[in-house]
């Protein structure tokens, strides 16, 4: 179930196009704390963007269907603010990134899937410490259902006799 997520969330990012009509990020991949371990990480291209799931509590459903309520979190990672604070580079840095955001957001407003509802966009958190890169996260929820255990029902005809004679 989780590799369908992905690969549907990552089909739709990479459709998220710029001003220049080319794909807006240049790396998508799973969430690994990547810009927390900048040593150990391989390096990125930027604008890129980082999947997370949350924890997924599932409900089991009649004939072993299950759904769940799921939170995705979208890491949206840019370059490096540079140069000194109050400098118009560095502020337009800043709101390049924001750009950036809200193109996201927009383009994922309603995004959903034959077993996914549209998402809502529920919270942004801005990143206020800068290393490396820059960090900001965009999290939205989902109903999922998950039909992959269903099993076909194959109907009794009446009067056949299934017991061997």
């Amino acid at each position: 179930m989780r590799k369908q997520l992905y690969l549907d969330i990552k089909n739709r990012l990479e459709a998220v196009k710029n001003e220049q009509g080319e794909q807006l990020f240049r790396h998508i991949d799973l969430w690994n704390r990547q810009t927390e371990l900048n040593e150990q990480e391989i390096p990125f291209a930027c604008p890129a963007v980082f999947i997370e799931f949350m924890p997924m509590v599932w409900k089991t459903r009649g004939n072993s269907v299950r759904d769940c309520e799921l939170t995705v979190r979208l890491h949206v990672v840019t370059e490096p603010l540079s140069g000194i604070a109050g400098e118009p580079q560095a502020e337009q840095q800043v709101l390049e990134c924001f750009d950036i955001i809200d193109v996201l957001t927009a383009d994922l407003r309603g995004f959903g899937t034959d077993y996914m509802n549209g998402w809502m966009h529920t919270q942004s958190i801005t990143s206020h410490h800068y290393d490396r890169y820059a960090d900001n996260v965009e999290e939205c929820i989902c109903n999922v259902r998950d039909f992959s255990a269903v099993r076909e029902y194959v109907p009794v005809t009446p009067g056949l006799s299934i017991i061997p004679q």
